[in-house]
């Protein structure tokens, strides 16, 4: 019995350590997907058929649906038996977060396959594999990944508990009900509230699941503009030994110096193409995550300021935080991406290119064309990457500060309903 429990604690050490040791053969996003299984959010099986494992996780999941649907049945009672009171508000809040959960998971499905191409691609660590820098921030990327989601995922299931026992199992509005009574008893209502405090997981995962992404894309770019600085240093080497060139030794200068450009270009060509794809799908995931946003903290504010700061009130607090915190994430991550886009531009730009490109008559065609490759390369990266809130603006630090500004007067105004 004592070796059994040595060993089984053993093997728990060593599958734990492995979730924060990097290899090459690594998935970054092997944790996500195993807690997505966990919360319904997704069944990930490279098996397509149905198993039986398969047919009692849909069951599973399919406890998901029939909560969402007993809160809207609760909203439609309670808009035909109107009180204006915090019962009202915690409904319309609960329906709120599990349709914004629900149309994330819906989301999540119709995009799956994009999603795990976009995954394939970033966990294909060929480009710069030999760099010892490279390899560090990526192995960096994927503990920092794991601790985040590990932390993030405890602290909001410790939220929803307390949710559960302050609010779920206290507040009648939140039980399983019908014409305004409250069916089942404590085993029946436990179950019920586990299943609703199981959706504000749902809808912090399905985040953390496209912050991974953005996260994934902002390092594979922060790498590239590495090795256009390493092409720089490059030059700067090379710069004494060209005007004293042969002719052999010239044509091989100018076919290595195009070479390494086209690995760069081709990697950045790569990246830009993967990011369209990656913009196409947060398009909606961030409008979503705009209003749901929005709405879920004015509901927040509303119990806040009428029953102040309690124990009951701090669950909702705890949550808004959360749901400040990813929009933090998404607009921070966004404009890092835009600004280092912007700076493989200002590299190039930078970079002394009328000293360090000796003009041949010999190759003059390969002077022209290096030119030409580097001017386009610097247009390219001046433009905005175009991540979007749908129709409704760029995503930017400055639309966060929008949120926040519209938060604070939407807190202003209750505040003032009160008095």
């Amino acid at each position: 019995m004592v070796a059994d429990r040595i060993l089984r604690k053993l093997l728990v050490r060593k599958h734990w350590e492995k979730l924060f040791t990097f290899t090459d053969t690594v998935d970054y996003f092997n944790l996500l997907n195993t807690f997505g299984t966990v919360f319904a959010l997704h069944y990930n099986s490279e098996k397509p058929r149905w198993t039986l494992k398969k047919m009692s996780w849909t069951v599973y999941r399919t406890c998901y649906l029939l909560s969402y649907l007993s809160y809207c049945y609760k909203a439609c009672w309670m808009f035909s038996n109107w009180e204006y009171s915090t019962a009202s508000a915690n409904v319309l809040g609960a329906l709120g977060l599990c349709s914004g959960a629900l149309l994330r998971l819906v989301l999540v499905e119709l995009n799956y396959p994009t999603i795990r191409k976009l995954q394939a691609f970033l966990n294909d660590r060929t480009y710069l594999n030999q760099d010892r820098w490279a390899r560090n921030q990526r192995s960096k990327l994927y503990r920092y990944n794991n601790r985040f989601l590990v932390v993030l995922i405890s602290a909001i299931t410790v939220e929803s508990l307390c949710f559960l026992a302050f609010l779920l199992l206290t507040r009648p509005e939140f039980m399983l009900q019908y014409n305004g009574r409250v069916l089942g008893g404590s085993a029946v209502q436990m179950v019920y509230g586990m299943v609703t405090a199981c959706w504000g997981i749902i809808y912090v995962l399905s985040f953390i699941g496209f912050y991974m992404l953005l996260a994934g894309f902002r390092l594979e770019m922060e790498l590239l503009v590495r090795s256009f600085q390493q092409l720089e240093e490059t030059q700067q080497l090379n710069y004494e030994m060209i005007c004293t060139m042969e002719h052999q030794d010239e044509k091989n200068y100018w076919n290595k110096l195009q070479a390494e450009l086209t690995i760069r270009i081709k990697r950045h060509v790569e990246l830009l193409e993967n990011l369209r794809i990656f913009r196409s799908i947060v398009a909606p995931f961030a409008f979503l995550q705009y209003y749901c946003t929005f709405g879920l903290i004015a509901d927040s504010f509303f119990v806040v300021s009428f029953e102040g700061f309690t124990g009951y009130s701090m669950a909702y607090v705890l949550f808004a935080s959360f749901l400040i915190l990813e929009s933090l994430l998404l607009c921070r991550g966004v404009e890092d991406l835009n600004d280092l886009n912007r700076q493989i531009g200002t590299i190039l730009y930078n970079f002394d290119w009328p000293r360090r490109l000796r003009f041949s008559i010999r190759y003059r065609a390969e002077y022209r064309n290096v030119r030409r490759t580097i001017l386009l390369v610097i247009l390219q990266s001046q433009q905005s990457l175009r991540f979007s809130y749908g129709a409704h603006g760029e995503i930017s630090m400055h639309s966060f500060a929008e949120l926040m500004q519209k938060s604070y007067s939407m807190l202003t105004f209750m505040l003032q309903l009160q008095n």
